[in-house]
């Protein structure tokens, strides 16, 4: 008695597995889509028209989505768009702000506040387009991504 149940459990955990990989395999497939081709079509066309307005309405040189090195003579200001990321290579500078909010260090996860130092090879986030950025006071190089206007 046993050994019949056994080899039943068996058998009905065989159809099981094998019905189960027959209803599986067709998921997906050209005859049954998990989506739409139209669907991704129209998604792609949206998403390429939002890329084309937010490109065209920027004045500001824009370094893609990679660090493009920037020089910056002494006195001059190098101004960061929203999200752009600086890293101070060469030279020195100091934070410029024209509110009360600062800079994001990423590397220390700190603030910089108006007329601090830029630490070299640190990474820092500009939080918002509203005239963010360092100062140089001795000749530099920034590798930035993102937005910016040196002034």
């Amino acid at each position: 008695m046993k050994r019949f149940l056994i080899g039943l459990l068996s058998v009905i955990a065989s159809v099981v597995m094998v019905m189960g990989s027959v209803y599986a395999a067709d998921a997906g497939s050209e005859s049954d889509p998990l989506v739409s081709k139209s669907y991704v079509d129209d998604k792609i066309e949206q998403v390429l028209a939002k890329i084309g307005q937010s490109s065209s309405g920027s004045a500001s040189v824009s370094a893609g989505a990679s660090f493009t090195p920037v020089s910056v003579a002494v006195g001059k200001t190098i101004i960061g768009g929203e999200g752009t990321e600086m890293i101070l290579r060469a030279g020195k500078a100091n934070v410029v702000l024209s509110g009360s909010e600062g800079i994001t260090d990423a590397t220390t996860g700190q603030a910089l506040y108006n007329g601090h130092s830029a630490a070299l090879n640190h990474l820092a986030i500009i939080p918002r387009d509203d005239g963010r950025g360092f100062k140089v006071t001795e000749a530099a190089w920034f590798l930035v991504k993102g937005s910016y206007t040196i002034q």
